[in-house]
């Protein structure tokens, strides 16, 4: 079993990794200023989802697959921005982005997603809970975009919002494209919640529904 040179990858071993074609980060416009001592700055993409909230109460995981997909893309509204607009985030306000850059993560790396300082001292988040990359992801990657200051941020495709950092691990034997139940690999823009396709909502559904055939 070989043992990992690193733990956090810096600049160089980046660098490496990206003329080797091993890992992929696609485009890196500005090389010079993306890649930094451990991490690459990535921009925002020109896709984003808003919510609309005064549609829908709430929405049931233990619905059926079918009904809650399409209760999903009537509570999701998606915005394409054009080049050189804003998308204005107000203060408490959720919004869902996508990455410009697509990834292509080896087997033996994973990925941490974080916000830049400079848009962090703004109040801007990018990421609520899911800032992880499993080793083998390949696609853009998602922000899940909140504004936690005072003022509306204005948000313009293409600025550096974020920065990934990289974790040598031994070669997986279960990269994400290939782990059972992985939902968001392959996309291309923002993608909204599968939540309902989590097997523990299955379960959940085949024991409501056996507990109402024993009730009959």
């Amino acid at each position: 079993m070989n043992t990992p040179t690193s733990l956090v990858l810096n600049e160089c071993e980046i660098m490496e990794r990206l003329i080797s074609g091993e890992l992929v980060i696609t485009p890196i416009l500005d090389p010079e200023r993306q890649i930094g001592p451990t991490s690459v700055d990535i921009r925002l993409g020109f896709d984003f989802q808003i919510f609309n909230k005064t549609r829908h109460t709430h929405i049931d995981p233990l619905r059926k697959k079918g009904e809650i997909k399409v209760l999903l893309e009537d509570y999701l509204s998606r915005i394409h921005v054009a080049p050189m607009e804003a998308f204005i985030l107000h203060p408490g306000e959720f919004a869902l982005a996508a990455t410009l850059e697509y990834f292509k993560i080896p087997t033996n790396l994973a990925a941490r997603l974080e916000g830049r300082s400079t848009w962090g001292r703004l109040g801007l988040q990018v990421h609520s809970t899911a800032g992880f990359v499993d080793p083998g992801f390949e696609g853009i990657l998602t922000f899940e975009l909140q504004n936690m200051g005072e003022g509306p941020l204005c948000l313009y495709p293409g600025v550096r919002v974020a920065q990934v950092c990289f974790f040598s691990t031994n070669e997986t034997a279960i990269p994400y494209t290939k782990k059972k139940g992985a939902k968001y690999f392959h996309k291309i823009g923002s993608f909204g919640s599968l939540f309902y396709e989590d097997v523990e909502f299955e379960a959940i559904r085949s024991f409501k529904d056996n507990s109402k055939e024993l009730l009959r």
